[in-house]
């Protein structure tokens, strides 16, 4: 029993690591980077960091940041943690670590953390997919101190490892775009030429009428 519990308090924190990963999947990482710059403080080369410590994820590196401010825990020892167990219980793990019992009011206050923040998330990506703006994510901002974020710095071999992932990431984001955009034209052309088939139609319809 205590077990189904377990993973199903562990579905939780993979839903909401997905919901998030999804609405930063649509745009690059430089992008998201910004944005998490300017909602949680942390600088761009942590946010690099923990891009690579949590699997490359931006929904795990958002967890990790919000976890790490709900529990006043340095991420750097969720990172630890996390990667202890990439079996995919790994935020149960976290949780139940540090005293987050499966049912509690603890658990249930940090569930309904994850749902705001699903929420919150979801619309400020919405804004920012229309203005570009991302000193939107400020709105509500959650400013995470310096001990909590503090890293050791990485050797050159793994920042250079963590780029050309970021690289990578962006260059599929970039062709996933193109080809959205190369359908968009296509489904375009083929709405205006039944537009102007509808117009001259209708315009043939009113001459007709008038004689």
């Amino acid at each position: 029993m205590l077990f189904s519990i377990v993973m199903f308090a562990q579905s939780d924190y993979q839903q909401f690591s997905r919901i998030i990963g999804s609405y930063a999947d649509r745009y690059a990482d430089d992008e998201v980077i910004v944005l998490y710059e300017n909602h949680y403080g942390v600088p761009r080369n942590t946010l690099v960091q923990l891009f690579g410590g949590f699997d490359f994820n931006w929904g795990n590196v958002a967890l990790g940041l919000e976890i790490s401010n709900f529990l006043d825990v340095p991420v750097r020892d969720l990172i630890g943690i996390y990667q202890d167990n990439l079996s995919g219980n790994g935020w149960g793990v976290i949780a139940q670590r540090y005293g987050i019992k499966p049912g509690s009011a603890e658990f249930h206050r940090m569930k309904a953390m994850m749902s705001n923040k699903s929420r919150y998330w979801r619309d400020i990506y919405v804004d920012y997919g229309r203005s570009r703006n991302p000193a939107i994510a400020r709105r509500d901002r959650v400013f995470l101190n310096d001990k909590l974020i503090f890293l050791n710095p990485l050797s050159y071999r793994e920042m250079k490892r963590i780029n050309k992932e970021i690289e990578k990431r962006n260059k599929e984001i970039a062709k996933r775009e193109k080809k959205w955009m190369k359908q968009w034209g296509s489904e375009n052309k083929k709405i205006d030429k039944q537009n102007k088939k509808i117009r001259k139609e209708q315009e043939k319809r009113v001459k007709m009428n008038n004689r």
